[in-house]
């Protein structure tokens, strides 16, 4: 029976020993694939290091600039608005005379055309008195 039990114990030793060496021979490729990894991981926290570095310098002017924009779109706005309703008197005061110079034109035409209507009969009516007192 010892006999038996130093053969498994053997071959266990030996499995035991074989499976530490693929178990080292493992990490020792996870450790180098880790290292060439590491340095991509370092090289991609400074780019965010720098970017947080870059937006923080850069972002209170910019808001600035935005602020003052977008008070002289407001601006912008209100000179527009208050330029429309201006216009748009305008536009009333001056469809106003033209209506009243339309009616003025076509009241006159009307005193116009009457009194060329008059001459016209006089003119006909002295022209056929002449020709009764010819004959």
């Amino acid at each position: 029976m010892d006999q038996v039990n130093a053969a498994i114990n053997a071959n266990l030793n030996l499995l035991v020993v074989l499976g530490l060496l693929c178990f080292g021979t493992a990490f020792l490729a996870l450790s180098v694939m880790a290292m060439s990894i590491w340095s991509q991981v370092n090289r991609t926290l400074y780019a965010y290091e720098k970017l947080a570095t870059t937006v923080s310098t850069e972002l209170q002017p910019t808001l600035a600039e935005a602020s003052k924009l977008v008070g002289s779109v407001f601006k912008l706005q209100d000179i527009a608005q208050n330029s429309i309703g201006s216009v748009s008197t305008k536009v009333e005061d001056v469809t106003d005379n033209l209506s009243k110079a339309a009616f003025d034109a076509k009241k006159s035409g009307s005193v116009i055309g009457a009194g060329v209507l008059a001459g016209i009969k006089a003119y006909l009516k002295s022209h056929s008195s002449e020709s009764n007192h010819s004959d």
